[in-house]
C-alpha cells in the first residue's frame, strides 16, 4: 500500500511540474510549484536512502518533511496572493499576517526545543506539524469566509489549489490529533489517511492545474478593499489615540 502511493505520489508530481512547463504556469504559481518540486526531490531522496542506507532513513525523513511543511505552507501564501489581488491593501495584510504567523510559529518551536533538550528531532517537527497546520486552517476558513461574504469570484485554477490543499491540511490536523488523543487501534486505521489524501490532493491540483485558468475580474458589489482602508484608518486613529494618552501619562 505504502509503495503504491508513493509511485502514484511521484508520477502525479511529474505530470504536475510537466504540465506546468508546456504551459509556461511556473512564473504564474511559483509558490505552487516550488512546493510541488520540492515533494518530488524529497520523496526521491528518501526513497534512494531507503534502498541504499535504511538506517538514516528516519533522520532523513523528519528533515525533509520539516523542509516541505515550510514549502507547503507557500500554498496558502499564493492563494492568498491571487484570490486577493485585486485589492492590493487587503491581500498586503494577508500576506504579511500569513508571513508573521509563519515566523512566531518557527521561533517557538525552535525556542521550545533549546527549552525541552529531550525532545527528538521527530517530535520536534511533529509538534511544529501540528501548529502549523492549526494555522494554516484558521487562515483558510477566513479566506474562504472573505471569498464568500465579498462575493470574489475564484477561477478553475484558485478553486482546484483550494480544495485540494484544504483536503490535505485538513486531513493532515485530523490525523495528528488522532495519533495524540486517540488509542492505538484507531491510530493505526489512520496511518495511510494523510498519504492518502495528498495522493487525491495532488490529482485534484493536476485536473485543476491542467492549463490556465485566471480569476475572473471581481464586480462592483466587492467592496473589500473600502472595507479594508476604513478598518485600517480606524486602526491607525486608535493607535494615535493610545500613543497620545501614553505620551500625556509619562509627562505627568
Amino acid at each position: 500500500m505504502e509503495t503504491v502511493l508513493v509511485c502514484a505520489g511521484i508520477l502525479l508530481e511529474c505530470m504536475i511540474l510537466v504540465r506546468a512547463l508546456q504551459q509556461r504556469l511556473l512564473a504564474r504559481y511559483a509558490y505552487f510549484y516550488s512546493y510541488a518540486l520540492s515533494v518530488l526531490l524529497g520523496t526521491l531522496l528518501l526513497s534512494a536512502v531507503r534502498m541504499i542506507r535504511p538506517s538514516l532513513y528516519p533522520t532523513y525523513y523528519w528533515s525533509v518533511q520539516f523542509v516541505t511543511l515550510l514549502f507547503g505552507y507557500g500554498i496558502l501564501l499564493e492563494i492568498i496572493q491571487q484570490v486577493l489581488s485585486p485589492y492590493p491593501g487587503a491581500e498586503r495584510f494577508a500576506r504579511r499576517t500569513g508571513v508573521g504567523l509563519l515566523a512566531g510559529i518557527l521561533c517557538f518551536a525552535l525556542v521550545y526545543s533549546r527549552l525541552a533538550p529531550g525532545a527528538s528531532h521527530g517530535q520536534f517537527v511533529v509538534e511544529f506539524e501540528r501548529d502549523l497546520r492549526t494555522v494554516q486552517t484558521l487562515l483558510l476558513f477566513s479566506l474562504l469566509a472573505v471569498i464568500s461574504y465579498y462575493g470574489i469570484p475564484v477561477g478553475r485554477n484558485m478553486k482546484g489549489m483550494i480544495v485540494g490543499y484544504g483536503l490535505y491540511v485538513g486531513t493532515s490536523l485530523i490525523s495528528l490529533a488522532v495519533r495524540a488523543y486517540a488509542g492505538a487501534w484507531l491510530a493505526t486505521l489512520w496511518v495511510f489517511a494523510q498519504p492518502i489524501s495528498f495522493t487525491i490532493s495532488l490529482a485534484i491540483w493536476l485536473v485543476a492545474l491542467w492549463s490556465y485558468a485566471p480569476n475572473p475580474a471581481p464586480g462592483p458589489a466587492a467592496d473589500l478593499e473600502e472595507d479594508y482602508g476604513t478598518m485600517a484608518h480606524r486602526t491607525r486613529a486608535m493607535i494615535n489615540l493610545m500613543r497620545t494618552h501614553l505620551f500625556k501619562s509619562v509627562r505627568s
